[in-house]
């Protein structure tokens, strides 16, 4: 991934296609499989408020989980690094860098066609043909390239189990898409406009200094 930076327009183009792609899947798999979006697109207040708590709370837990593999990237000796990156190499070196371009029109476009096209595929189409865990697994799969990727992937597995959970007590679509963009739009968001380059060169010092 990380050999592989797309500029500006080709990153929207490749969120655009791929997502479509699942769209258009799940619309076939559903007009196929007789399975009846309409009823859990019916759009409701309540739904929107409880998809933005959720989201809130996945990017909260998405800055623990930084934080934790910050630290143990500092305590843990070099030895003994796994051959899985961690949440902050992917956070830092693999994602940051994809966006780093990216306007704030681009962010808006990505977050609600990534929330949106992935949760009508996974929760829509997947999840109400087979179950929540079969649709979970393979939406970490989807966000693992590589096997180097396999804390990403854990994530992912963990974020789709509770967008699973949440269509299964909301009954609703919208509850698990708005806090899929939220936490999309959030994230990306702080990639591009944050101080994450201020936090590599912080980690890029911490890990000279421990080497002397």
């Amino acid at each position: 991934m990380r050999e592989f930076q797309p500029d500006r327009n080709m990153l929207l183009n490749i969120v655009l296609v791929v997502e479509g792609l699942l769209l258009l899947i799940a619309t076939v798999w559903c007009y196929l499989g007789n399975i009846l979006l309409a009823p859990v697109l019916v759009p409701r207040g309540q739904d929107f408020a409880i998809g933005a708590a959720i989201g809130i709370a996945l990017v909260m837990t998405s800055v623990f989980i930084y934080a934790v593999s910050h630290l143990l990237e500092k305590s843990l000796s070099k030895k003994y690094a796994s051959p899985f990156l961690s949440m902050k190499e992917i956070a830092l070196k693999e994602v940051a860098p994809l966006f780093k371009n990216s306007t704030f029109p681009d962010i808006v476009i990505i977050a609600l066609v990534s929330g949106f096209c992935e949760e009508v595929f996974f929760r829509g189409a997947l999840q109400m043909d087979f179950n929540l865990w079969i649709a979970s697994f393979i939406f970490g799969m989807f966000h693992m390239p590589t096997f180097r990727y396999l804390t990403y992937g854990a994530w992912a597995m963990a974020a789709g189990v509770l967008f699973g959970v949440t269509l299964e007590s909301t009954h609703s679509l919208w509850a698990p898409i708005t806090a899929h963009v939220l936490n999309n739009f959030v994230v990306i968001l702080f990639m591009r406009y944050g101080p994450i380059e201020k936090f590599a060169s912080t980690g890029e010092e911490n890990g000279g200094s421990s080497g002397k």
